[in-house]
């Protein structure tokens, strides 16, 4: 079973947090198969939009593209982070890091040199 869910534990929270650019109130999301942590988003709400501060996968390389495994990882952390974004009010989503360009435009996202950037609609659908 694979649960993603604010992290209960605020010391864990708060070092996976450490050093990161924040504006508002951040929190990080846990994505865990049997109690085994497969990756981690830490998100913050700003303004009407949601910002995706960090997004990691275990074992995953930043410099590879994210294939297979990895790939899933990220993209259900993304999902995850724009309906908690969404519950909050955002209405839009960015990322705060100029990372994974490739694997945010394949969803749709605008990038520039800084950032990749959506409307909630892009995820977050409504039917």
């Amino acid at each position: 079973m694979i649960e993603i869910l604010p992290m209960e534990d605020r010391e864990r929270e708060k070092a996976l947090l450490e050093g990161l650019e924040v504006t508002g109130a951040p929190r990080v999301l846990l994505m865990a198969d049997r109690g085994e942590a497969l990756g981690h988003a830490a998100v913050e709400v700003a303004g009407t939009a949601l910002r995706i501060l960090r997004l990691e996968a275990a074992g995953y390389d930043p410099a590879q593209k994210p294939q297979g495994e990895a790939a899933f990882i990220l993209d259900s952390l993304m999902r995850a982070a724009a309906s908690y974004g969404e519950t909050l009010g955002a209405r839009s989503i960015e990322t705060a890091f100029p990372d994974f360009f490739g694997f945010f435009h394949n969803r749709g996202f605008d990038t520039d040199e800084t950032h990749a950037f959506t409307p909630m609609g892009t995820i977050v659908r409504y039917e």
